[in-house]
């Protein structure tokens, strides 16, 4: 009964955790124009503010393990989502280095909360794994696209991009006060740690597997986060309102959502992975081809584009958890995958930027979006393999 009653709490909390995490960086996109409009940054600012937090993303997954054996899986959790809330309070200040702190902190927090989350699953929901990661999994894309979607309209209605990042602070509060109850618990999270093994470690770095997920991961990550944070100013510099974009951007993510959660609980039904890989990421990269020689199809390159990431991420996920053969494995694969993953897709996301400054035109970024998405097709083959990292 007691367990069951923190599993309510914990559900509850992921919910409102799964809303908080992709909104801070989702909302950015959209509100681009007017952050240069009215803190007068540059777009090489833009670069790093949009990036950095995707940097952050790798980094915070490298230091989850040491978080959580410090606090206990249920206290690490609580301490992120606090300094998650404050920092993206912070940012409402404004000015160039507010932003770009209170950006790097949340970065981190979310990297942080990344990791946890499939811990979390794990203990609280251990007979029903695939399915709360599905429903995680599709509210994340949800809040993605909802947030992509209302950013410019509730800017307007709110006096501005500090009401639109503001109203994503509620969610946080929220997910923070679920939380209390296991935060409190003695009996829930106490036993949880992150073993690791020199031998199990070696085992894994020295896999195929391992690089083939790390940079499946990093580049279906770095294409993703390009368009998210990129396609609007694309749009608007091609004669689209500010609105119109970011409801577009809002139709790419959500588009997804139903297949992203019926692929998170279908790829366990087959072993070998790396035809379904190569299928998802042929039709991203046929929808990024058409965004940019067919822009008189935008609206169906932006549907197929939103299927393929809707695919490819929970795909992603699903490699991490089911190649490693002991949980030991699973964590340093999981920290491998999201750290140098995440890195991977903040170069890309930086390059997508800085060669439009460079550059005067998005056909350079466009190429170099296509160009790594190429060679995701590779890594998905080599990942998908029916095999598993041996045990040590």
């Amino acid at each position: 009964m007691k367990a069951a009653k923190y599993s309510v709490w914990a559900l509850l909390s992921l919910v409102f955790i799964s809303l908080a995490i992709r909104p801070p960086v989702a909302s950015i996109g959209p509100l681009v124009e007017e952050l240069v409009r009215t803190e007068f940054l540059t777009l090489f600012q833009v670069s790093l503010m949009t990036s950095l937090p995707i940097v952050c993303f790798g980094l915070g997954a490298f230091l989850s393990p040491a978080l959580v054996k410090r606090f206990t899986l249920n206290k690490a959790m609580m301490y992120v989502l606090f300094v998650l809330s404050v920092a993206m309070a912070t940012r409402l200040i404004g000015g160039f280095p507010a932003l770009m702190t209170s950006t790097i902190i949340i970065g981190l927090a979310i990297a942080i909360a990344n990791v946890l989350i499939p811990t979390i699953v794990r203990e609280q929901f251990p007979d029903r794994i695939e399915l709360i990661t599905g429903v995680y999994v599709t509210l994340l894309a949800i809040s993605a696209s909802f947030a992509a979607a209302i950013a410019v309209p509730s800017s307007d209605l709110l006096g501005g991009w500090r009401g639109a990042l503001a109203v994503w602070i509620i969610p946080a509060v929220l997910a923070i006060v679920f939380w209390v109850p296991l935060f409190r618990s003695k009996s829930v999270g106490k036993i949880t740690s992150v073993a690791t093994h020199a031998e199990e470690r070696k085992a894994v770095v020295r896999s195929s597997l391992t690089w083939g997920i790390v940079f499946f991961f990093g580049l279906q990550s770095g294409g993703f986060y390009s368009i998210l944070n990129w396609l609007p100013s694309l749009l608007i510099d091609r004669g689209m309102s500010a609105v119109d974009a970011g409801s577009l951007l809002g139709l790419t993510t959500f588009v997804g959502v139903p297949s992203g959660f019926l692929a998170s609980l279908l790829f366990r039904k087959f072993k070998s992975l790396s035809l379904i890989a190569v299928v998802m990421t042929t039709l991203t990269l046929a929808g990024l081809l058409m965004i940019w020689l067919t822009p008189e199809l935008l609206v169906l390159a932006c549907v197929i584009t939103g299927f393929g990431f809707a695919a490819t991420f929970p795909l992603s996920l699903t490699l991490i958890g089911s190649r490693a053969s002991t949980s030991t494995q699973t964590t340093q694969l999981s920290a491998l995958a999201q750290g140098w993953g995440y890195l991977i897709s903040a170069a890309g996301t930086f390059g997508f930027g800085f060669l439009r400054e460079v550059t005067g035109t998005w056909d350079a970024s466009l190429v170099l979006v296509s160009v790594l998405t190429f060679i995701q097709l590779f890594a998905g083959a080599v990942a998908g393999r029916d095999k598993r990292i041996p045990a040590a």
